[in-house]
């Protein structure tokens, strides 16, 4: 019976994917001008390869 009650609120328990946004994990433009000579391009997004 709990099997079901749990199924039953399934939607209550879904896990937030909220975006983590840390001044330390920022991009330096320096870094990412290095990045597109030096480093593995498909690794970037389309958007960011186009930049």
């Amino acid at each position: 019976m709990g099997y079901i009650e749990m199924w039953e609120n399934r939607y209550d328990n879904i896990p937030t994917c909220e975006p983590i946004i840390v001044l330390e994990l920022a991009c330096y433009l320096d870094y990412m001008s290095w990045f597109r000579i030096h480093g593995k391009p498909y690794l970037l997004s389309e958007k960011e390869r186009r930049r």
